[in-house]
């Protein structure tokens, strides 16, 4: 089972993945592991990523690296080659196409990061994806309390639609959910101890 189809199952199974934005939240989510389906790694420094990534290896969570967050790094073809073969995530995410297409040629599994902040935004988005032209394995929507556009999205993407950002309660995350999401991301603690599938 490569990277990418692991990552999936788990979205499937958990529904939840826990952002982590600092360090000290780490153990936490290791914690609620049972009801995560991974981590979005959204911390670090090319100093720290690896390790920061094995710990959570180690402990059966896959990991989503957010890129455009680590310190030090560029991802350009040699960054996108330490990210490949060092620090070994499950996907990245970024909101860059210019990384999304050279990531993707050189194998990883990319999630691309949307922020709907008008409607021309999505418009475009919704074009690409009714014309198959999403060049990522997975779209991220933020804010997630935009269901309705979720729920448009998630009918015409050829890829698999997560969704966080503004994710604050248990209702939020079913709301989602039933508008189509595959998964929900938050960095909200408390939310990573709820299993989504018994709400």
């Amino acid at each position: 089972m490569n990277e990418g189809t692991e990552l999936l199952s788990r979205l499937e199974k958990y529904k939840m993945v826990a952002a982590i934005k600092d360090p000290k939240n780490m153990e936490q989510a290791v914690l609620y592991k049972d009801h995560l389906s991974a981590v979005l790694l959204m911390t670090g420094t090319i100093l720290t990523v690896k390790r920061y990534v094995d710990f959570f290896q180690s402990h059966g969570l896959p990991v989503i690296l957010h890129v455009d967050k680590i310190g030090g790094l560029q991802m350009d073809h040699d960054g996108i080659e330490f990210i490949k073969r060092n620090v070994k995530p499950s996907a990245i995410v970024t909101t860059k196409s210019g990384v999304i297409k050279k990531a993707k040629t050189s194998g990883l599994y990319v999630i691309q990061r949307v922020f709907l902040i008008d409607t021309d935004v999505f418009t475009h988005l919704e074009k690409d994806a009714i014309n198959d032209q999403i060049v990522a394995d997975m779209i991220e929507v933020m804010p997630c309390r935009a269901p309705d556009f979720i729920q448009r999205l998630s009918k015409v993407s050829p890829v698999p639609v997560i969704t966080g950002g503004l994710l604050n309660s248990p209702e939020h995350a079913k709301e989602a959910l039933d508008h189509g999401a595959m998964a929900v991301t938050t960095s909200n603690a408390e939310m990573w101890k709820w299993n989504v599938n018994n709400l």
